[in-house]
């Protein structure tokens, strides 16, 4: 019996049944921000641009951002609908947050962001992955403007009208939003135009409050839509790359030479360290201790970190001659021993000219470096890979800085000139800003540096070194208070 087969459907069919098409709802399967779960998503973008609205808009940033953040990420946990899952995305927003709530600075604000872009491909996805990051910091700076434009595509009017309102917004859209902050800026560098524009814009909702909200809308939306359609955060398909550093050179007879040639150059500097900074010999006429210090603290740190990129690059050729490994152990704590004399070479200069942020900051990463190579030398002792030592690595890093972020520097490099027995750079530490109010104002040395302490004006910057600097003044202030008072009597 033969198969009977329909070629073709009748043309009176193809007419009469437009009905069976539904692309809205195979548009729904592929788009996770449509239907409920998109209005949904709208919603709380709209609750989180009018929270964004209350705690930044004339106000200076402070523990509102750790509000804010705390805010998306339970805006999120709606979004998902789950209850699993969420512990450790939820710890690691917490740690992220808490440098903001320390002080906000550029560092404390980048552990925030950073870490939140964390959580989210965590919570989202279930697991942790370098991939997605990428993916969301690929896709951040343009997700809103795109589903703005396929909102608008899929939006219920005629098809000529929707094409032509689509044609509009792509064309211009990009335009007018720069249009609208070039504006903005103007009228904020302007007064003429700023007057103009007060007299014909005569509703109680400022310009500036309408770029606010569209700027923070642009921003909250890619959280949320990544929230609702996970498979955002999903790689493009194709083949991995692998990057290959180029020989350069490199095999066991050439490191073999390398590395007896570095030592015996390296051992010339570290006797002469050994000489002046250890022992205590005399300098060369004319040279003192601060010069020498100074000279060669930051390019013999510089040599370390060559060092420590030349023992990732020689290591695949260490077990192809016999005593390498040796000659690399003997090459590693050379520099080792080479950072902590830059360490003495700062510490010197320090005595001699002062405490600066630059000298503190050169010290906590002589100290890094230091620790990443002893990391090195660990990593070819136990046969350990090189993602092993980027990670630890990675992670020693990420941790210093973290702490840093709790560490008040300005009071710590007030406090280190001014209790210097013979010298310190008052206009320096004049300039070292509101969170050195306290130590200037204990001090009784500084008598024409007038620096103002941190004000907190509302609850929304409030932070805790601001209020512990606040304090401190206080502290500071109380006794004088004391003794005019009788007079005043």
């Amino acid at each position: 019996m033969g198969q009977f087969v329909v070629r073709g459907v009748p043309a009176s069919v193809l007419q009469d049944s437009w009905w069976f098409d539904s692309p809205d709802r195979e548009q729904n399967k592929r788009d996770g921000t449509s239907g409920p779960r998109r209005r949904q998503a709208v919603g709380g973008l709209v609750i989180l641009v009018a929270l964004a609205d209350v705690l930044f808009l004339d106000f200076a940033p402070g523990i509102s951002l750790a509000v804010f953040a705390l805010a998306v990420a339970g805006v999120i946990w709606l979004l998902l609908r789950r209850q699993t899952g969420l512990i450790g995305p939820g710890l690691l927003l917490v740690l992220s947050a808490l440098p903001v709530v320390e002080y906000v600075q550029a560092l404390s604000v980048a552990f925030l962001m950073g870490g939140s872009a964390v959580a989210l491909c965590w919570v989202v996805l279930g697991r942790s992955e370098g991939a997605a990051l990428r993916r969301l910091v690929t896709l951040y700076p343009f997700l809103a403007i795109r589903h703005a434009i396929e909102a608008v595509r899929q939006s219920h009017i005629t098809s000529r009208t929707d094409g032509a309102v689509f044609h509009i917004l792509r064309a211009w859209g990009f335009p007018t939003g720069g249009a609208l902050v070039l504006m903005a800026l103007m009228l904020s560098a302007n007064p003429v135009l700023s007057d103009w524009a007060d007299r014909i814009w005569r509703f109680d909702i400022r310009l500036d409050r309408m770029l606010f909200w569209l700027g923070a809308a642009v921003m909250i939306w890619p959280v949320l839509a990544v929230s609702v359609q996970p498979e955002l955060l999903a790689p493009r398909a194709g083949p991995a790359r692998m990057w290959d550093l180029p020989g350069l050179g490199l095999n066991a007879g050439s490191v073999a030479n390398a590395l007896i040639t570095f030592n015996m150059l390296l051992a010339i500097q570290t006797g002469m360290d050994v000489l002046f900074l250890w022992g205590s010999a005399d300098l060369p006429d004319g040279m003192s201790y601060a010069e020498y210090a100074h000279r060669g603290a930051y390019p013999l740190l510089a040599t370390a970190l060559l060092a420590g990129a030349f023992a990732l690059a020689a290591r695949p050729f260490l077990a192809e001659q016999p005593g390498l490994t040796r000659w690399m152990m003997l090459w590693l704590a050379q520099n080792v021993l080479l950072v902590i004399s830059s360490l003495m070479r700062l510490s010197l200069y320090v005595d001699a000219y002062g405490l600066t942020y630059l000298r503190v900051h050169a010290a906590i990463w002589m100290a890094l470096v230091a620790a990443g190579l002893c990391l090195t030398g660990w990593q070819i002792l136990q046969g350990k890979s090189n993602k092993w030592l980027l990670l630890r690595s990675a992670t020693l890093g990420i941790g210093v800085l973290y702490a840093c972020c709790f560490i008040n520097f300005a009071a710590l490099i007030a406090r280190e000139n001014l209790h210097h027995p013979q010298r310190y750079d008052e206009y320096y530490v004049c300039q070292l800003g509101p969170m050195a109010a306290a130590e200037i104002a204990a001090s009784p040395r500084l008598t024409g540096c007038s620096v103002q302490g941190p004000q907190i004006s509302n609850w929304r910057e409030w932070g805790f070194r601001a209020d512990r600097v606040i304090r401190s003044l206080k502290t500071e202030m109380t006794p004088e208070i004391a003794d005019e008072n009788p007079r005043r009597g």
